[in-house]
């Protein structure tokens, strides 16, 4: 059976009672909006099967929990059963097909058509009891199956339960009250035909009541067929009108659009309980089945009403789409300028960065000949010494005793330092003006200057660090000496 959302109000909320923490581990149960899913109604059975296994521990009973548990189960199943069949044809034109059950259950289940027969509940009963004692032996036990064939038990109840309310006639009002003295009647009177005789529960007068229980028939000229005719015409116009609600639904999620049709749909469920109201109390005395008659006209009337009403939302919605349609085009044309900017953007960012690469090849050029120019004038200078070294600049202008870096060491400092230590592992010969010259600096300080001058690098651990990779201190020793003789040579 397909699910119809508009039967049951979709917004509807069904609240599971408050739980003890050892049934929250088994499934946290929480508020159910609409139709509950097949996991909520699995995981109220699993909560429902614990909190009675939970119940035979001593101390552990809670018959009010258990209670409100089983309440909240009723609501779910009737939730889902309202989903499925309308209770305008319920339960006549509805057909209910079990479950599928596995091969170790030998019950046999068929689709039950209208309301079911006293055998067809115990079958689906016995079904039920069968494979829920399959708990014992969790491999032949599926939780989802054992759900659906309490909702298929539930529904064809509720079919039953439909059926049998309306076939109970109302109980008429006594009408008189019975005297002693009424019953002792002197012989030869007669009771006239045109009276109603009295229901008692005296011995010896059942007939009567009987009889005057009896439902007379309908007046003539009253047409029960044109009714049930304009009911089902009623009721295809209804089954358009749900179709119709539901295209605007899907088409429009706007919350306004969802409000307007679960009112439109509600008002329409009234409308058509009443219609069904108004055929279960057709076996009514024929003293009011000319107001059944003009009231069924009243409600077909306010049925019309409706129907009008419904396509006004349609027009709005159509209006809307017309509208969101203008507004995507307008979005479209924004989005197609907007990208055309941003390729612009991406075109001027590349332009200046690749100014901006070209102004630093110039900046750098322009230093090293400005490195170079300071050099040269230090070289220039007649009678120079190993203390010349200590007037070359780096890249960024700054001598060996400017540099925060080098901790403003010198050589002429280290010199100093490290002969007095007397190490002759520390020497540095370099070429001042044609003449040997010889430095003093140690391994330690050998990547510091290395650094400061900006050449060795491949001696060195990483393009930031001052320490020299192991076995690299001769090549140091010699890459700094030549770079030394070249400014000063």
């Amino acid at each position: 059976m397909t699910d119809h959302p508009v039967w049951y109000p979709p917004g509807q909320v069904c609240h599971p009672p408050e739980l003890p923490t050892y049934l929250m581990n088994v499934y946290d149960l929480k508020p159910i909006v609409g139709v509950p899913s097949d996991d909520e109604t699995i995981g109220i059975h699993a909560v429902v099967q614990a909190a009675r296994k939970a119940s035979e521990i001593p101390g552990m009973h809670d018959s009010m929990l258990i209670m409100k548990l089983t309440d909240h189960l009723f609501n779910a199943q009737m939730a889902r059963c309202r989903s499925k069949y309308s209770f305008i044809t319920f339960p006549s034109n509805a057909t209910y097909t079990p479950p599928v059950l596995p091969t170790h259950i030998s019950i046999n289940l068929n689709p039950i058509s209208g309301a079911p027969t006293d055998d067809e509940i115990i079958k689906a009963q016995e079904a039920l009891q069968t494979y829920q004692e399959m708990r014992r032996f969790p491999s032949m036990f599926d939780a989802h199956v054992n759900m659906e064939l309490s909702q298929h038990l539930f529904d064809i109840q509720m079919a039953r339960y439909m059926r049998v309310a309306g076939e109970i006639l109302p109980t008429p009002a006594p009408q008189a009250i019975v005297r002693p003295e009424q019953l002792a009647q002197p012989a030869g009177t007669s009771t006239s035909s045109d009276e109603v005789i009295p229901t008692t529960n005296n011995a010896g007068t059942g007939a009567d009541a009987a009889r005057a229980c009896q439902v007379p028939r309908s007046m003539p000229g009253v047409d029960m067929n044109e009714l049930m005719e304009r009911s089902n015409q009623l009721a295809e116009r209804f089954n358009q009108l749900l179709e119709r609600s539901n295209e605007i639904a899907e088409q429009h999620s706007q919350p306004m659009e969802q409000s307007s049709s679960h009112t439109f749909a509600e008002q329409i469920n009234q409308v058509l309980e009443r219609l069904t109201q108004l055929f279960e109390q057709s076996h009514l005395p024929a003293a009011r089945t000319d107001h059944l008659v003009e009231r069924f006209n009243q409600l077909f009337e306010r049925f019309n009403q409706l129907a009008e009403q419904s396509y006004q939302p349609a027009q709005r919605a159509n209006e809307l789409a017309e509208w969101s349609n203008e507004l995507a085009a307008r979005a479209n044309q924004l989005a197609e300028q907007l990208n055309q900017y941003s390729e612009r953007s991406n075109q001027l960012s590349e332009q200046a960065n690749k100014s901006g690469e070209q102004a630093g090849d110039v900046l750098g050029n322009i230093n090293r000949v400005l490195v170079g120019i300071q050099h040269a004038t230090v070289r220039s200078r007649q009678g120079n010494t190993f203390k010349a070294a200590d007037c070359l600049i780096n890249e960024k202008g700054d001598t060996l005793g400017q540099s925060r870096a080098t901790q403003y060491a010198t050589f002429e400092w280290l010199s100093d330092q490290l002969t007095q230590d007397g190490r002759l592992d520390c020497e540095l010969p370099i070429m001042i003006e044609g003449l040997p010259h010889t430095l003093q600096i140690n391994d330690t300080w050998l990547g510091e200057f290395l650094r400061f001058f900006g050449v060795g690098n491949q001696c060195l651990e990483s393009g930031t660090s001052t320490k020299l990779k192991d076995g690299h201190a001769r090549s140091a020793r010699i890459i700094l000496a030549r770079y030394l003789s070249s400014c000063l040579g």
